[in-house]
């Protein structure tokens, strides 16, 4: 082999230095973090808008349940024309109108709930509980959408290192096709070996394009998630630590610890209030009514004060009631089936991801051996290619050995962060340990 190709780097070195600095022409440029992406992404995206307005509407809820048995104030006024005054005279010189021609009133009226069946009551605990519902469900989309943010910003990056992995790899194979021309025209070897190499640098090229291609998409995806116009480089992901514990513990976690599990506590708690909201219809009702009323006419009096108590005892209501009750029961009947429900999918999650984690951590412990194989195995082919031990085909062949097992340790390590998240959200922890929620957590003061 020629001065050329002994100034040659060997590729697998190359290509591991690669995936530590990709993208890195720029020592200065700013990187951007998986905690940045999220925090913009939390920012800006409207399923977290759409949860601030569910908890916007729940404390209207509220304030609409606390209005029903809070009093009531109502001002009447009413200025009345009549074709002619009348008046009653009792004896000489005394007499009453009442009626005058001009005639005017007002009264003010007081109205209170005094017992309505404790509904009222019933109904506004159920609001405060959809309010809390309202919260858990926003604490929900946080975790969610963090979770997608992170696997978008896994895959992007290791889209930009796949890219720098091909880019590399098709210089150096363009540096092997020359050798191979140069040793041609020496008669070193024969023109099968240059149209082999010719062959690999046109496979490389078009790796080469559709790597650029996949990166560019999975970039821009990640940029209209996270509502940012350019995203740039991106920094790369250091070890998510994993929470302790076997897999049956870590489901007792969660069955604790995940906000679903407490938003169905609250709609149990709050479906059984209101079975007994409605059962309420059953019992009597009772009002006070205190009014004051003025008038310009003197009979019977221009002003006076009354207090009245209304009571309702309901008899029968053509089973109305008795419907809704049973409505109210089957629906409350329905929520606790559904913690059923939750918690297989909950198992079946935490059970996924922690053996998804176990596999993608294994997965990369076997890449970085194939790796490290790839090494050795590139440099004792290139020496025997080097002296005319070996052929080109071999060379080649541990070229593509060495770019497959950058490649598959790329894929593994960006793998095993992701499921690395995925157990502490499956679990019911903060996706990303390092992140503060505590601002996007805060609602609407009351």
């Amino acid at each position: 082999m020629n001065r050329a190709t002994r100034r040659a780097l060997p590729v697998i070195l190359i290509l591991v230095l690669a995936a530590g600095t990709v993208l890195a022409q720029g020592v200065d440029e700013k990187k951007t973090t998986l905690m940045e992406l999220v925090i913009s992404a939390l920012e800006t995206h409207e399923l977290i808008d759409i949860a601030d307005s569910e908890i916007r509407r729940a404390q209207a809820d509220k304030k609409l349940a606390r209005s029903a048995i809070m009093p009531r104030v109502n001002l009447d006024g009413a200025y009345t024309f009549y074709g002619q005054e009348t008046s009653i005279e009792l004896s000489p010189g005394e007499e009453f109108v009442i009626q005058p021609s001009q005639d005017w009133s007002w009264n003010a009226n007081l109205r209170q709930t005094l017992f309505y069946g404790l509904r009222p009551w019933r109904a506004r605990d159920i609001a405060k509980l959809n309010y809390d519902i309202a919260k858990l469900d926003k604490r929900t989309t946080i975790n969610d959408l963090t979770l997608e943010v992170a696997a978008a910003f896994l895959s992007a990056r290791a889209a930009e290192e796949s890219v720098e992995v091909r880019r590399v790899a098709l210089e150096q194979i363009e540096g092997q096709l020359k050798v191979a021309e140069r040793r041609f025209e020496v008669g070193e070897t024969s023109i099968a070996d240059v149209a082999r190499w010719r062959s690999e640098v046109a496979g490389a090229k078009q790796a080469y394009v559709v790597a650029k291609g996949d990166a560019k998409f999975a970039q821009n995806s990640l940029a209209r998630l996270v509502g940012m116009a350019e995203i740039g480089t991106l920094e790369r992901l250091g070890p998510v630590p994993t929470p302790p514990g076997d897999v049956d513990a870590l489901t007792t976690t969660a069955f604790e610890d995940r906000w679903e599990m407490k938003t169905l506590y609250h709609q149990m708690e709050a479906a059984g209030l209101f079975v007994k909201l409605e059962k309420g219809a059953f019992l009597p009702e009772l009002e006070a009514t205190a009014q004051y009323f003025q008038q310009k006419a003197s009979f019977p009096s221009q002003g006076w004060a009354s207090l009245m108590f209304n009571l309702k005892v309901p008899i029968y209501q053509g089973g109305v009631v008795k419907a809704n009750v049973a409505k109210a029961r089957e629906d409350l009947r329905q929520v606790e089936l559904l913690e059923q429900t939750l918690r297989r999918s909950i198992a079946n999650q935490v059970d996924s991801a922690y053996i998804g984690y176990e596999a993608a951590d294994a997965a990369l412990d076997a890449a970085r051996e194939r790796t490290k194989a790839a090494t050795e195995a590139y440099r004792q082919v290139e020496r025997a290619y080097r002296v005319g031990e070996t052929s080109a085909v071999a060379l080649l062949d541990a070229t593509t050995e060495a770019i497959d097992a950058e490649t598959t340790h790329i894929i593994a390590r960006a793998q095993r962060e992701f499921q690395a998240i995925s157990l502490r959200h499956a679990i019911g922890l903060f996706p990303l340990p390092d992140l503060d929620y505590s601002d996007f957590d805060a609602n609407t003061e009351e």
